[in-house]
C-alpha cells in the first residue's frame, strides 16, 4: 500500500514536472519571438518532444529518492535536479545533431535549459510534499504498532518520514514484559491481550508488527487479531539491529529469504566493467609513473634511510586470500621495526624516515599497489586492507569486520576518500570504516568509483589531519 502511494506520487510529480517544463517551452519561444529572433517552428516541435520524452525518464530517475523524496535537503535536491535537466539537454543535442539544425538560436536553447533547471530545483524541493497532502488528506490510514518503547525509537524516523503519505500513528501495543512509558509522544492504548477490542476502538486500519521485541506467542496472537479485523499488516524487520548490518529480502520463485543487502559486484558484467576500469587506470600509472617515481625515492632512501626500495606485507583480500601488498618503505629498515609490524604508525612516529613523511602523507607510499592492482590481487577502489593481525583484532570488535572481504580490497576507499585515515585507536573509528566499507560493497556503481578517486586526489593535495 505504501510503496504504491510512493509510486503514485512519483508519477504524479513527473507528469507535473512535464507540464511545467512544455509551458516554460513555450513562454520561453514566445519572449524569444517578442524580442525578434526567428526559430523554426517545424523542429521546434521535435525539442518539445524531447522536453517530454526527458521527462518521462526522468520519473523512472525518482524511484532513486523515493524513500525521502517529500523532505530532500538542498544538496540531493540540486542533484536530482541536475541529473533532470542533463538527460532533457543530452536529448535536445541528439536532435541538433541528427537534424544538422544550425540555425537553432543557441542562446534560446542556453536560456531554457537554465530556466528549466531552475523549475525542476523549486519544483524538487516544494511540490512533492504539497503533493502527498492534497492526495492523501482525506486518506489517513490510522495505524497501531505493535511491539515496545524501543522498537518505537528505531521507528522513529519511519513514523515521521511516512506521515505526508497519510500514516497516522495512533499508538502503541507493548508485549509482555515491556512496561508503557509515560512520557512518550505516542500513546500506549492496550496489550496484546486487548488489541482486538483497541483495533475497533481507535478504528486502526493498518497494524505494524514488530517481531523481536514479542514473544513467538504474543506476535502470532498479534498478526491474527490483526487480520481476522481487516487491517493492512506490515511486519518490521529490526534484525538488522542484533546482526549490525541491513538486511534485504529476496523473493526465489515461493521461497522467501532475509539476507545481507545488495551486492552488485556479484554481477558479472558489473565485475568486468569494474576490472576494466582497474586495467585502465593502473596500466599508465605502473607503466609511466613508477619507474620515474621510484628513482626517485631510491635516490632519498639512499641518503636518508638505506635499505630495500620497496616493502612488502603479507594481506588478506577477497575470501581471506592472502596477498602480499607492495609499498614504498617509509620505515627505516631496522631489526625492531621488523619485529613491531603490528604497530600502527603514530603521529611524529620515529620509525618513519624524513621522506617517508612526505610520501605517507600525500599517498605516494600506496602507488606501487597498482601492480597488485595489474595481478588482480586488489582493486583502485575497494575496503582498504589491513595487516593479518589487526584483521583477528578488529573482527573480535565487530562481528561484521569480515563482510569487507566481500569484494577485492582497494588503494584507496569510500571511507578513505570522506578523510578515514591513519591509525585506528578508538571503537568509532573502526566503526565508521566498516559503515563505510559495507555501504561500498552494498551500493557500487562505475560513478561511485570515480567519485571516490576524485575525492582521493583532492585528499593527496589537501591531506587530512589523520593522515601521517
Amino acid at each position: 500500500m505504501l510503496k504504491n502511494r510512493q509510486e503514485g506520487i512519483l508519477n504524479l510529480h513527473g507528469l507535473w514536472s512535464m507540464a511545467a517544463l512544455l509551458f516554460l517551452f513555450l513562454l520561453v519561444k514566445e519572449v524569444f519571438t517578442l524580442f525578434g529572433y526567428s526559430l523554426r517552428i517545424g523542429y521546434l516541435n521535435l525539442y518539445m518532444l524531447a522536453v517530454a520524452l526527458g521527462s518521462l525518464v526522468n520519473i523512472r530517475l525518482l524511484r532513486d529518492y523515493a524513500n525521502d523524496f517529500n523532505e530532500l535537503g538542498w544538496y540531493r535536491t540540486f542533484r536530482l535536479s541536475f541529473q533532470q535537466i542533463i538527460r532533457i539537454m543530452l536529448l535536445q543535442l541528439a536532435i541538433v545533431f541528427v537534424m544538422k539544425d544550425t540555425e537553432i538560436s543557441r542562446l534560446f536553447l542556453t536560456t531554457y535549459l537554465t530556466a528549466s533547471f531552475l523549475t525542476l530545483f523549486a519544483m524538487n524541493k516544494i511540490l512533492p510534499r504539497h503533493l502527498c497532502r492534497l492526495s492523501f488528506k482525506t486518506q489517513t490510514i490510522p495505524t497501531l504498532i505493535v511491539g515496545s518503547t524501543e522498537s518505537l525509537s528505531s521507528l522513529q524516523d519511519w513514523i515521521t518520514n511516512k506521515a505526508d503519505y497519510g500514516i497516522e500513528i495512533i499508538g502503541y501495543v507493548p508485549g509482555e514484559g515491556c512496561p508503557p512509558v509515560e512520557d512518550r509522544p505516542i500513546p500506549c492504548i492496550g496489550s496484546v491481550d486487548d488489541l482486538g477490542k483497541a483495533i475497533e476502538r481507535h478504528r486502526i486500519a493498518q497494524v505494524v508488527i514488530v517481531p523481536n521485541a514479542l514473544s513467538q506467542k504474543d506476535s502470532k496472537a498479534a498478526m491474527e487479531i490483526a487480520q481476522r479485523a481487516g487491517c493492512r499488516l506490515r511486519i518490521y524487520n529490526n534484525w538488522q539491529e542484533d546482526i549490525q548490518q541491513r538486511m534485504a529480502i529476496e523473493h526465489e520463485g515461493d521461497y522467501t529469504f532475509l539476507t545481507y543487502e545488495n551486492e552488485p559486484l556479484e554481477n558479472p558484467i558489473n565485475r568486468m566493467v569494474k576490472r576494466t576500469f582497474d586495467v585502465a587506470v593502473s596500466l599508465p600509472i605502473v607503466a609511466f609513473i613508477l619507474p620515474p617515481l621510484t628513482l626517485l625515492v631510491w635516490a632519498v632512501q639512499r641518503r636518508q634511510s638505506p635499505g630495500p626500495i620497496f616493502y612488502a606485507q603479507p594481506r588478506t583480500g577477497m575470501t581471506k586470500r592472502t596477498f602480499h601488498i607492495i609499498k614504498y618503505r617509509t620505515m627505516h629498515a631496522t631489526d625492531d621495526n621488523a619485529r613491531n609490524v603490528a604497530k600502527q604508525a603514530t603521529k611524529g612516529d620515529s620509525r618513519i624516515y624524513r621522506f617517508g613523511q612526505i610520501l605517507r602523507k600525500t599517498s605516494l607510499d600506496e602507488l606501487p599497489q597498482f601492480i597488485n592492482v595489474l595481478l588482480g590481487e586488489m582493486s583502485v577502489s575497494g575496503p582498504r586492507p589491513h595487516l593479518i593481525d589487526h584483521d583477528k583484532e578488529f573482527s573480535e570488535k565487530m562481528r561484521v569486520y569480515y563482510t569487507r572481504h566481500f569484494v577485492k580490497p582497494g588503494i584507496t576507499g569510500l571511507a578513505q576518500s570522506m578523510g578515514l585515515r591513519g591509525e585506528i585507536n578508538e571503537p568509532e573509528h573502526l566503526k565508521r570504516r566498516i559503515e563505510y566499507d559495507i555501504k561500498y560493497i552494498n551500493t557500487w556503481s562505475f560513478m561511485l568509483d570515480l567519485k571516490i578517486m576524485l575525492l582521493t586526489a583532492k585528499a593527496i593535495v589537501f591531506p587530512p589531519k589523520s593522515a601521517y
